[in-house]
């Protein structure tokens, strides 16, 4: 098995939006900020390479609303495609793609327009793998959530002719675990990759950073904070217990760390990069 971190294009966005309540004298002390307060956030996703298969987990924003690159102070973007060429993997070759759920910069990426202007999969050959829950949600969407989807690409997935739904907790594969949590948005698929050296967790929405387990902060974009803080704080018993390793997909300072145990919280301990892996 071969695990690679797939850099996209990083954003802006305020301290307030991502660490909720959490007063910014608090958080800034952690996690760098302008006098703004807004801070810059990485947008990892990962490639993995088992077999004949090969895995992205998320992809990014995507190049069909222009507009979103200045809300989100977006410069110089690249899309998933492009990014996995330089990585040596055409879009042709992926044949899964994890969607941990459909929020703009997490699924953008998986869709583009062509030049019939017509919304496409970015992976031809691609199995597009979702929870039923979150497409459901994305399609229905609330008011509080309204603006975390684009209802083009939405539409897009819910007709893609290979996509598959995950109702409950699975294995995709027998080293591939997708756990379901619904406190950041209904259905959120967090991916647990149980290599033989160690495991790996996606944790995507659901820590998106170290800054986030040291402070127990939730984010401003979570529909049930009190259920995301619940999930996170159970989830991260199984995830010290197991030795699992974290990826945080949104930490610009923190790529992976492992787990301490401190009076009873959980912390972050070593901080490492995925390829150790």
């Amino acid at each position: 098995m071969n695990i690679s971190t797939v850099l996209f294009t990083p954003f802006e966005d305020a301290g307030s939006n991502m660490f909720g309540s959490t007063p910014a004298k608090d958080w800034q002390r952690l996690y760098p900020a302008s006098n703004n307060d807004i801070c810059k956030w990485a947008l990892r996703s990962l490639l993995i390479v088992e077999g004949e298969n090969r895995i992205l987990i998320d992809s990014g924003f995507g190049s069909n609303n222009a507009g979103l690159f200045a809300e989100y102070g977006v410069e110089n973007y690249k899309g998933a495609i492009e990014i996995l060429k330089e990585l040596g993997c055409n879009a042709n070759e992926i044949t899964h793609v994890i969607h941990t759920h459909l929020h703009v910069d997490h699924c953008g990426g998986s869709i583009y327009l062509n030049e019939r202007g017509e919304l496409q999969p970015s992976f031809p050959n691609a199995q597009y793998i979702v929870s039923s829950k979150q497409l459901h949600n994305a399609l229905n969407t609330t008011e509080f959530e309204n603006e975390s989807f684009e209802p083009d690409v939405v539409k897009a997935f819910a007709s893609h002719l290979n996509l598959k739904l995950i109702e409950n907790e699975y294995f995709l594969f027998p080293w591939l675990e997708l756990l379901i949590f619904n406190g950041h948005t209904e259905g959120l698929l967090i991916p647990v990759i149980h290599s033989k050296k160690q495991s790996i967790v996606f944790v995507g929405d659901l820590i998106p950073s170290a800054a986030h387990l040291q402070l127990k902060s939730t984010m401003s974009y979570d529909v049930n904070q009190l259920l995301s803080l619940t999930e996170r704080e159970e989830f991260l018993e199984e995830a010290y217990e197991n030795e699992y390793v974290l990826f945080f997909q949104h930490d610009m300072l923190n790529e992976c760390c492992s787990l301490k145990k401190e009076n009873g919280r959980i912390f972050c301990s070593n901080f490492v990069k995925v390829l150790e892996h």
